[in-house]
């Protein structure tokens, strides 16, 4: 009986605690909705800032052209200005009210704009100006063309870039309940811009190696061997890239890996003093070099590779290795698609040699032999466009040239399924080529610029064969670009390519002896345009 009325008394004690513990829970309940709401309401603040940090960046860099002046950085600086006001509107004074903040931001002893906007607040920026709040509240933006704060390195000082920053409060309100301040949200975005119209920067590009003949070998431009260059002869001839013709001085590129660092089949080469397959790169060189030296008249070492891929579209890390002395891509640098051909038809039915003749002079036309050569240019051509199948002739001629006709003006030969052209050039002969240019088409990218192009399908190619005698080379003179990604050229003794363009190819093989050596000189206006970029950064 006692022991059921202890019981009882315990009981009637006990009655009540809950009710402080569920305030406890209730208050952290309270507290943590309270966070829930304000982090949503943060994470939506920010997700609009970055929206907005975004589009101004892009609307900017869409300012910048190929090689921006203080001009276009103004330009791009006002364009983001234009789309943060239109997004966060706040007080201005009308008209052009841009103005003056471009005129403060961007002065003219330099290359730099960084205009700050403090509306309704500051977060210990300087201010280029102070206005009330807009409606969309306190915030502080920063425009700086080109960047002065990205988080990759790199891209400050990039004059083809532009950063947008913006700080705002957040309008948290639960958190101030709990002694905490409202929260500054801020968005960070950096955008590039590659202008289009800008050419593919190489003069020889090859996919595997270089080779060159027993003389020195001048490329006026730039070089890019994936692998690495290999002068011919005991006493290594040389290879020199010299300025192109607008004195901006000749890189040389390699991809990666070199220098043993890669796994078969490349642990063997590289461009090294210390093996036997390439020799050492040397910048700063004055072209043509001497005997024996392979280098470039460019100086990487000292002014880094980024001058030598302008806007570097194809997104490559160029990095100067002193082990290779080049520059060297990594990724490879790819090179870019061939522009549509003008009038590049596909004819009802193929033409086989003396069967496309019409007057004496051949016409465009499809051309494919079930044996020997598909086309030999022994009269005229009319301007055009040459389809050439490939055949069955051994040597890859499908396309024979033998100096009897010297002159080949507006025409281009597309070699489809690995086909190939053989050029026999008799001592002191020089046949001139230049590419299909159809009025028609003016303006398009494709016309005016290709001499020789292929379907990129196989191995085409092209064979310059000496024609004996004489002490001087036979020489096929080209104005425009040989475009064979997959391909390859072979000059043999006493022959010489000259090229004014770019030439494009899986292997450049030169054996010309000591003759007169091909050369190649950039020419802008005919290489392939790379394709215009606008990206977001960061």
């Amino acid at each position: 009986m006692r022991q059921a009325r202890r019981n009882h008394t315990r009981r009637r004690g006990e009655q009540g605690q809950m009710v402080p513990l569920v305030a406890i829970f209730a208050l952290l309940l309270m507290a943590t909705m309270a966070l829930a709401v304000d982090l949503s309401v943060t994470t939506a603040f920010k997700r609009n800032l970055q929206n907005v940090t975004d589009a101004a960046a892009l609307a900017g860099a869409k300012q910048l052209p190929a090689s921006p002046r203080l001009v276009n950085e103004e330009a791009a600086t006002q364009a983001a200005l234009q789309v943060v006001h239109n997004s966060l509107q706040w007080p201005t004074g009308g008209g052009s009210w841009w103005n003056s903040l471009v005129n403060q931001g961007c002065p003219n002893s330099g290359s730099q704009c960084s205009v700050t906007v403090c509306v309704g607040m500051s977060n210990g920026t300087p201010c280029t100006t102070s206005v009330a709040a807009g409606t969309a509240g306190p915030f502080v933006l920063t425009v700086n063309s080109p960047p002065l704060t990205a988080k990759v390195a790199s891209y400050n000082g990039d004059p083809r870039r532009i950063e947008v920053l913006m700080v705002q409060k957040s309008g948290a309100f639960f958190a101030g309940f709990l002694g905490q301040s409202q929260n500054s949200d801020g968005a960070q975005s950096v955008a590039f811009h590659f202008a289009p119209g800008q050419p593919f920067p190489f003069a020889l590009y090859s996919r595997t190696i270089i080779q060159s003949g027993n003389d020195g070998e001048t490329i006026s431009g730039n070089i890019y061997a994936d692998r690495y260059l290999q002068p011919q002869d005991r006493g290594h001839a040389g290879i020199c890239a010299a300025p192109d013709s607008n004195n901006n001085p000749g890189f040389i590129f390699l991809g990666t890996p070199q220098q043993d660092d890669g796994s078969p089949p490349y642990q063997n080469d590289g461009q090294s003093s210390t093996k036997p397959l390439a020799d050492p790169i040397l910048d700063g060189i004055r072209c043509p070099s001497a005997s024996g030296v392979v280098g470039m008249s460019a100086t990487p070492a000292s002014s880094g590779c980024a001058a030598g891929y302008p806007g570097n579209q194809s997104g490559a890390a160029l990095t100067f290795d002193s082990q290779d002395g080049a520059c060297e891509s990594n990724p490879p640098i790819q090179p870019p698609t061939v522009a549509a051909l003008p009038n590049l038809i596909a004819y009802p039915s193929t033409v086989c040699g003396t069967r496309g003749l019409t007057g004496g002079v051949y016409q465009p036309n499809e051309y494919s032999c079930n044996s020997g050569a598909a086309l030999t240019v022994d009269h005229p051509l009319a301007p055009g466009v040459y389809e050439i199948d490939a055949g069955a002739r051994a040597g890859g001629c499908d396309v024979v040239m033998d100096g009897s006709i010297t002159s080949l003006p507006n025409v281009t030969f597309y070699l489809k399924g690995g086909a190939g052209i053989c050029i026999t050039v008799a001592s002191g002969v020089t046949i001139n080529q230049t590419p299909y240019n159809d009025p028609a088409f003016a303006g398009q990218p494709g016309t005016g610029r290709y001499d020789v192009v292929s379907d990129n399908v196989a191995n085409p190619s092209i064979t310059l064969n000496s024609g004996g005698g004489g002490s001087t080379s036979g020489i096929w003179n080209v104005s425009g670009v040989i475009w064979l990604p997959t391909g390859s050229v072979t000059i043999s003794n006493k022959t010489a390519l000259e090229d004014s363009g770019q030439i494009i190819v899986n292997s450049w093989n030169d054996q010309s002896g000591f003759h007169q050596n091909p050369s190649v000189s950039f020419n802008g206006s005919f290489a392939p345009q790379q394709n215009e970029t606008l990206q977001l950064t960061e």
